[in-house]
């Protein structure tokens, strides 16, 4: 792991696309919709756009990356408010594009997600309606989808946040179902849901095989058959995803009545290993963090002038430090993000060579392998 300073370059962390050892790919915006996909050389700062075109996107731009692919979506709009929209698929490294489909309809549609770079889950918004349809890039089959849980509303499960993992061959759909705060509330006003439905206080994960999810689609079945392998159905009670490890999902399952904290790790489709149970009684935490780097817990239990003290919660390991912090990756980078002063900054403790860097105006993410350093300026 390695320390990347790019707060020189104009963008956020939405925008970055991969770091190798000597570059980094991303995406940089020009006006509201504007973007091409640039390479920089850390070796003499030689900056190189990549795109043979300029791309244009009018709605939530995001990208997905898969291995050395990028997708996303180049919009025209006409004056009656058809939007004709391309489904990219971009090769950062050598500039080569392909138009996966084209299609048209009023609105904005934003790419919602990526499956096994063959399905793609889009959302259109028109007006005051909300459209989520699949599209199979093998068969230029497309349908829209009837779960309503998939466009945010209200129902028998939280909002769906989705994750792709392979266990014995078998692609699987897992997701974190939650409901946002607000979320709630408006559901509740609009009678969606009543404050006696356990969906308040009822956290899960949620799994089903990709090739039964997609039939579903297909089959225009109103819900998508999803397993629970996790179901709280305790007021407080929440599920955190903590991140995958050696290919591996780990997630944390608090139970409020119990003050206790237990991380599993998906091992099988209907499998769950316990790896840790925090006895949230036995700690008087001053802050803690869930680390979806890592997969771990950290729990910061003693400050003062001259230390800080932090417990690894899912290992039992204990860090002194003499500057606050609140993660450790790589055990071996201690980072502490800090929102003093105008803009805030990041302070690294690198562990190995005994030294501090200290980066102002800035905030930090990690993208294959490496801390990427961020200004604050682009958020």
């Amino acid at each position: 792991m390695r320390i990347v300073d790019a707060r020189a370059m104009s963008i956020s962390h939405e925008d970055l696309i991969a770091v190798t050892e000597s570059s980094v790919y991303y995406r940089e915006k020009t006006g509201e919709t504007s973007f091409s996909i640039f390479r920089y050389d850390e070796a003499d700062g030689t900056i190189t756009q990549i795109n043979r075109r300029v791309f244009e996107d009018y709605g939530i731009s995001k990208l997905f990356i898969s291995a050395d692919r990028v997708y996303f979506l180049n919009e025209t709009p006409d004056r009656t408010g058809v939007v004709s929209t391309e489904l990219i698929a971009f090769d950062y490294r050598t500039g080569d594009e392909e138009v996966l489909t084209t299609f048209e309809k009023r609105g904005n549609s934003t790419l919602y997600w990526v499956l096994a770079d063959r399905y793609f889950l889009f959302l259109t918004s028109f007006e005051a309606t909300d459209e989520a349809w699949l599209f199979d890039a093998e068969t230029s089959r497309e349908e829209r989808i009837r779960d309503e849980r998939l466009v945010g509303h209200a129902g028998r499960f939280r909002e769906l946040y989705l994750f792709t993992t392979e266990l014995e061959g078998v692609s699987y759909i897992v997701c974190n179902a939650r409901l946002d705060e607000f979320d709630y509330y408006d559901a509740l006003e609009s009678g969606r849901i009543s404050p006696d439905d356990p969906i308040d206080h009822s956290e899960a994960i949620l799994i089903c095989p990709l090739d039964e999810a997609v039939e579903a689609v297909w089959s225009k079945a109103d819900e998508i058959p999803f397993d629970d392998l996790i179901r709280l159905q305790g007021e407080g009670d929440t599920v955190q995803y903590l991140g995958e490890r050696d290919k591996k999902l780990r997630f944390a399952a608090f139970i409020d009545a119990a003050n206790e904290e237990t991380v599993y790790e998906l091992a099988a489709p209907d499998v769950l290993h316990e790896l840790a149970v925090v006895d949230w009684g036995a700690y008087e935490p001053i802050d803690f963090t869930y680390d979806d780097v890592s997969s771990t817990i950290f729990i910061k239990v003693e400050e003062s002038m001259e230390h800080t003290e932090l417990i690894d919660a899912t290992t039992g390991a204990r860090f002194l430090d003499t500057a606050p912090f609140e993660r450790v990756l790589d055990a071996n980078y201690f980072i502490h993000e800090s929102a003093d002063g105008r803009n805030g900054g990041v302070s690294i403790f690198n562990l190995e060579a005994n030294e501090r860097q200290a980066f102002e105006d800035a905030y930090y993410t990690v993208l294959d392998e490496t801390i990427v350093i961020l200004s604050t300026k682009q958020l």
